[in-house]
């Protein structure tokens, strides 16, 4: 019961997570944080800014790590599943950015998109050099997530 429940959660985290990125990104306004700079060290202020565009790899990478992840609940990983976990990240990264054209205090950028799109490559680059390497612990994370997958009885 445990591992069905679970298998049910690793499923649905790539639509919860999609959900929140929506909302984060309608409700984020960057001039709403504006005024925290006007004190700060430019290294301070390079620093966050820094961070806050490297949010494009991370969040979109996240993305495509769920996807894989509940594609594994399904069996061992696949070109096919590889493939399509990569056509719904890209395909969700545009619709993000899009989306960002219609909201009042942010934009459509081609720069962002290919943030988000090296972020998708680079997590797709590690789960292909990880999964089937025995020391790897992502890898690890994953084969696990596929023997669960399995419901192969426990040997006595």
């Amino acid at each position: 019961m445990l591992k069905a429940s679970v298998r049910w959660m690793i499923r649905i985290a790539p639509v919860f997570y999609m959900i929140i990125v929506w909302i984060q990104s309608s409700k984020f306004n960057p001039s709403q944080i504006e005024h925290v700079f006007y004190n700060l060290d430019y290294k301070v202020i390079l620093l966050i800014g820094t961070t806050l565009e490297l949010g494009h790899l991370i969040q979109f990478g996240i993305l495509y790590l769920l996807l894989i992840a509940a594609f594994l609940t399904f069996g061992d990983l696949t070109k096919r599943k590889e493939r399509t976990a990569l056509i719904i990240a890209i395909t969700y990264s545009f619709i993000d950015e899009t989306h960002q054209y219609f909201v009042p205090y942010r934009s459509f950028s081609i720069i962002d998109m290919v943030k988000n799109l090296i972020g998708i490559w680079f997590m797709w680059w590690l789960v292909r050099k990880t999964y089937s390497k025995g020391e790897s612990r992502l890898g690890g994370l994953f084969r696990g997530i596929t023997k669960m997958s399995q419901n192969k009885p426990a040997q006595l």
